[in-house]
């Protein structure tokens, strides 16, 4: 477990090397915790513990709960590492005097680092709430981008041939997308309600702050549908190519058995065997039927390429 003391009024946060340094502290000064799920569980004088530690090891969204004496808040972040879907779970428990936040995905750490060596100026322990839910999102416009030029090469790659594995990447992504849309979701409402929960406690400065957030989850919702949209087009275009392709192979069926009905129609006439058959004496009759064959199929292969269908 890492403690912090975060000053209200200077913005300055330090973390606690020595705890003779909680003697000294001020009426402005808020301890923060930071520890993983096991050194939360063993805490025994946090009021709605035995809830917020239920959903933190079973809870598979987001979630606020807003009491009167605590906030409660469980963030979890879809991720795709390594090529498979995960998620990345943050809670926080936050009062009038402490904010606890837990996690054992290592984000939290270099996160309070980074925090320390930045002036925060007036801060308050939701504004410090925000700041993490900013940074868990602050590249995700990036990643979106990303992901959307990965689309656009899909998309190019249909036109020139069909992948096999095409329905496997767009379940994926799609699953994907869902997470992601479900989850900024989740992060407005969580930004709505830590405005209107703690309303009475928000100067104008947090209180723009949130709804910048909000807006920024929004944009990133709308980024995220435009991708499902996208993605259901190139779904529609690989429907379409896969169509086209099926046209060709039916067509070029097609006329190869175009093509050889006549043969199949002379070698069933002279297949008669009627005895007074014209040329049937003759000598050069088999020798004729060849021929003509031969000159009914390249006379059929030069008409279907004058009409370009070969």
């Amino acid at each position: 477990m890492q403690q912090y003391l975060l000053n209200l009024e200077k913005g300055d946060l330090h973390q606690i090397r020595d705890y003779r340094e909680m003697e000294h502290s001020t009426e402005q000064d808020r301890r923060i915790c930071v520890m993983t799920l096991e050194e939360f569980a063993e805490e025994k004088t946090i009021p709605h513990k035995t809830g917020f530690l239920r959903n933190l090891q079973h809870h598979s969204a987001c979630k606020l709960e807003v009491f009167s004496n605590c906030t409660q808040g469980i963030i979890r972040m879809p991720r795709r590492t390594s090529g498979t879907l995960s998620e990345k779970q943050i809670g926080f428990y936050l009062d009038e005097n402490s904010l606890i936040l837990i996690e054992d995905s290592g984000f939290l750490l270099p996160f309070m680092k980074s925090l320390e060596k930045t002036p925060l100026g007036r801060c308050t322990l939701s504004y410090l709430v925000l700041f993490l839910l900013e940074a868990l999102i602050e590249d995700d416009t990036l990643d979106l981008e990303r992901m959307e030029d990965k689309l656009a090469k899909i998309e190019e790659s249909l036109l020139r041939r069909i992948p096999d594995s095409f329905y496997g990447t767009v379940i994926a992504y799609r699953r994907e997308l869902t997470s992601l849309r479900a989850f900024y979701e989740q992060m407005m409402n969580i930004g709505d309600q830590m405005q209107s929960g703690m309303g009475h406690e928000l100067d104008e400065r947090e209180q723009a702050a949130w709804k910048l957030f909000v807006g920024r989850c929004d944009r990133l919702h709308s980024h995220v549908e435009m991708l499902k949209e996208y993605l259901l087009q190139i779904r529609e275009l690989y429907q379409s190519q896969i169509e086209v392709q099926q046209n060709k192979v039916m067509t070029f069926l097609t006329i190869v058995t175009t093509i050889f009905m006549p043969l199949t129609l002379i070698a069933g006439w002279f297949g008669m065997n009627f005895p007074n058959m014209l040329m049937f004496q003759w000598k050069y009759g088999y020798l004729f039927v060849i021929l003509l064959s031969v000159s009914i199929v390249i006379a059929e292969f030069f008409y279907f390429r004058h009409k370009k269908m070969l």
